[in-house]
């Protein structure tokens, strides 16, 4: 009898979510994953972008995934500000010009992402 093992992936995104949710466990503030399209209406290609909503502090942080560009979420961070809530972007550290050039002068702050072997590590908010 053969059996079927599938294994799921773990993704950046997933690392990264899971290592922001942290961040707010750690400082025992409640924060929540969810779906970019759960806050916003949002073109389909953006919906599924991965966001962590930290309520105390009514920031939302969006997971730039690796398919999307920066650009692409700036009506996103606008949209989020002008309903109060503070966008930060997390953006690969090899991305992080690009997400400059692409969200500069939007209402959010980036903050770069990188590996460091099963870690991850932040870089400090920077202004788009």
């Amino acid at each position: 009898m053969a059996v079927a093992v599938r294994e799921s992936m773990v993704t950046d995104v997933d690392r990264v979510t899971a290592a922001t949710l942290d961040v707010y466990a750690r400082r025992r503030e409640l924060a929540t994953e969810m779906p970019l399209a759960e806050l916003l209406s949002v073109p389909s290609d953006l919906g599924a972008l991965r966001a962590v909503a930290g309520a105390s502090d009514r920031t939302v942080e969006i997971v730039l995934d690796a398919e999307v560009e920066a650009a692409a979420i700036a009506p996103s961070a606008w949209a989020l500000a002008a309903k109060g809530f503070q966008p930060v972007v997390l953006v690969a550290l090899g991305r992080i010009g690009e997400a400059h050039e692409g969200l500069r002068g939007t209402p959010c702050r980036l903050q770069s992402w990188w590996s460091n072997g099963d870690d991850i590590v932040f870089g400090a908010f920077e202004t788009a």
